[in-house]
């Protein structure tokens, strides 16, 4: 039985092929203007009316219970603040 050669055993000629000629075709570009500038309207600014904060003064006699209570904590959180940074 015969046995067969691989294909890459086997040397191939090589046919050198002639280089081909690419034809381009020229196409013109007209120049468009790049330094047009579209002119953007101002923004007019209204300003609002500022409200007046009106201040709450009462004497601890006119504060409810729960207003009673959020006081010695809000004047507690100022102090804890002050101890931790060190500035009391």
């Amino acid at each position: 039985m015969a046995t067969r050669r691989r294909t890459s055993a086997v040397k191939s000629t090589t046919v050198k092929k002639s280089p081909r000629t690419v034809v381009t075709k020229k196409t013109t570009v007209t120049p468009q203007s790049v330094n047009k500038v579209t002119q953007i309207e101002a923004v007019k600014v209204t300003e609002t009316p500022v409200k007046e904060e009106k201040k709450v003064l009462r004497s601890l006699d006119k504060l409810d219970g729960l207003e009673l209570i959020m006081l010695p904590l809000i004047y507690l959180e100022g102090f804890v603040k002050l101890l931790i940074s060190n500035q009391f």
